[in-house]
Protein backbone atom coordinates (compact mmCIF):
# COMPACT_ATOMS: atom_id res chain seq x y z
CA UNK A 1 0.00 0.00 0.00
CA UNK A 2 3.03 2.02 0.98
CA UNK A 3 4.32 2.14 -2.22
CA UNK A 4 1.22 3.21 -4.43
CA UNK A 5 0.80 5.52 -2.19
CA UNK A 6 4.05 6.72 -3.24
CA UNK A 7 3.73 6.19 -6.70
CA UNK A 8 0.63 8.65 -6.58
CA UNK A 9 2.06 11.29 -4.90
CA UNK A 10 5.19 11.15 -7.16
CA UNK A 11 3.01 11.67 -10.02
CA UNK A 12 1.00 14.31 -8.78
CA UNK A 13 4.26 16.04 -8.40
CA UNK A 14 5.66 15.35 -11.45
CA UNK A 15 2.22 16.20 -12.89
CA UNK A 16 2.48 19.64 -10.42
CA UNK A 17 5.85 20.61 -12.13
CA UNK A 18 5.02 19.93 -15.79
CA UNK A 19 2.09 22.64 -15.43
CA UNK A 20 4.76 25.08 -13.64
CA UNK A 21 6.87 24.71 -16.22
CA UNK A 22 4.57 24.79 -18.78
CA UNK A 23 3.49 28.07 -17.68
CA UNK A 24 6.49 29.79 -17.08
CA UNK A 25 7.15 28.99 -21.30
CA UNK A 26 4.31 30.52 -21.95
CA UNK A 27 4.89 34.10 -19.79
CA UNK A 28 8.08 34.98 -22.14
CA UNK A 29 9.20 38.19 -21.71
CA UNK A 30 8.70 40.87 -25.03
CA UNK A 31 11.45 40.68 -27.26
CA UNK A 32 13.44 44.18 -27.31
CA UNK A 33 11.96 45.77 -29.93
CA UNK A 34 13.04 49.80 -28.95
CA UNK A 35 15.13 51.96 -31.66
CA UNK A 36 15.30 52.29 -34.82
CA UNK A 37 15.18 49.72 -37.25
CA UNK A 38 16.36 49.74 -41.48
CA UNK A 39 15.70 47.49 -44.22
CA UNK A 40 14.11 46.56 -47.53
CA UNK A 41 12.02 43.93 -49.15
CA UNK A 42 13.77 40.73 -50.03
CA UNK A 43 13.95 42.31 -53.71
CA UNK A 44 15.33 45.18 -52.29
CA UNK A 45 13.29 47.66 -53.97
CA UNK A 46 12.72 50.20 -51.22
CA UNK A 47 14.42 51.00 -48.35
CA UNK A 48 12.10 51.71 -44.90
CA UNK A 49 13.12 52.83 -41.73
CA UNK A 50 10.77 51.73 -38.60
CA UNK A 51 11.19 53.50 -35.15
CA UNK A 52 9.77 51.66 -32.31
CA UNK A 53 9.08 52.45 -28.58
CA UNK A 54 7.58 50.28 -26.42
CA UNK A 55 6.36 50.33 -23.39
CA UNK A 56 4.97 46.63 -22.14
CA UNK A 57 3.79 44.68 -23.80
CA UNK A 58 2.48 47.42 -26.29
CA UNK A 59 4.53 49.71 -28.98
CA UNK A 60 4.67 52.87 -30.82
CA UNK A 61 6.30 54.49 -33.59
CA UNK A 62 6.67 55.28 -37.13
CA UNK A 63 7.38 54.02 -40.14
CA UNK A 64 8.49 55.38 -43.70
CA UNK A 65 9.52 54.17 -46.90
CA UNK A 66 6.97 51.82 -47.11
CA UNK A 67 4.14 54.44 -49.35
CA UNK A 68 0.40 54.60 -48.35
CA UNK A 69 1.31 53.46 -45.05
CA UNK A 70 3.91 55.31 -43.91
CA UNK A 71 2.87 57.37 -40.50
CA UNK A 72 2.61 56.22 -37.20
CA UNK A 73 1.99 53.00 -36.18
CA UNK A 74 1.02 51.25 -32.89
CA UNK A 75 0.89 47.18 -31.51
CA UNK A 76 1.41 44.78 -29.64
CA UNK A 77 4.74 42.47 -28.75
CA UNK A 78 3.99 38.63 -27.61
CA UNK A 79 7.29 37.39 -26.83
CA UNK A 80 9.03 36.92 -30.45
CA UNK A 81 6.92 38.49 -32.27
CA UNK A 82 5.16 42.32 -33.46
CA UNK A 83 1.51 42.76 -34.51
CA UNK A 84 1.94 46.36 -35.91
CA UNK A 85 -1.64 48.62 -36.61
CA UNK A 86 -1.43 51.29 -39.49
CA UNK A 87 -2.79 54.53 -38.13
CA UNK A 88 -3.71 55.63 -41.91
CA UNK A 89 -7.02 53.20 -42.33
CA UNK A 90 -4.31 50.65 -44.02
CA UNK A 91 -6.40 46.84 -43.30
CA UNK A 92 -2.53 45.51 -42.88
CA UNK A 93 -1.97 44.10 -39.68
CA UNK A 94 1.16 42.38 -40.53
CA UNK A 95 3.20 39.96 -38.04
CA UNK A 96 6.99 40.77 -37.99
CA UNK A 97 9.26 37.74 -36.08
CA UNK A 98 12.03 39.22 -33.58
CA UNK A 99 15.32 37.65 -33.48
CA UNK A 100 18.18 39.32 -32.38
CA UNK A 101 19.09 42.19 -34.03
CA UNK A 102 16.93 41.37 -36.68
CA UNK A 103 12.73 41.65 -37.45
CA UNK A 104 11.18 39.77 -40.65
CA UNK A 105 7.65 39.19 -42.02
CA UNK A 106 5.33 40.20 -44.44
CA UNK A 107 4.07 43.52 -45.33
CA UNK A 108 1.54 44.37 -48.24
CA UNK A 109 2.42 40.57 -49.84
CA UNK A 110 6.46 41.47 -49.38
CA UNK A 111 8.92 39.96 -47.79
CA UNK A 112 10.86 42.35 -45.67
CA UNK A 113 13.96 42.18 -43.33
CA UNK A 114 14.94 45.30 -41.22
CA UNK A 115 18.09 45.30 -38.93
CA UNK A 116 18.55 47.96 -35.67
CA UNK A 117 20.46 50.83 -36.44
CA UNK A 118 23.76 51.04 -34.21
Amino acid sequence: MTHDLMKRTMLVLVGLWIVMVAGYASAETPADVNGTWIGSTLRGASTMTLVLKPTGNTVNGTIVGVGTADGPVDGTVDGKTIRLRFDNDTDQTPLLNVKGDEITGLLSGTEITLRRAK
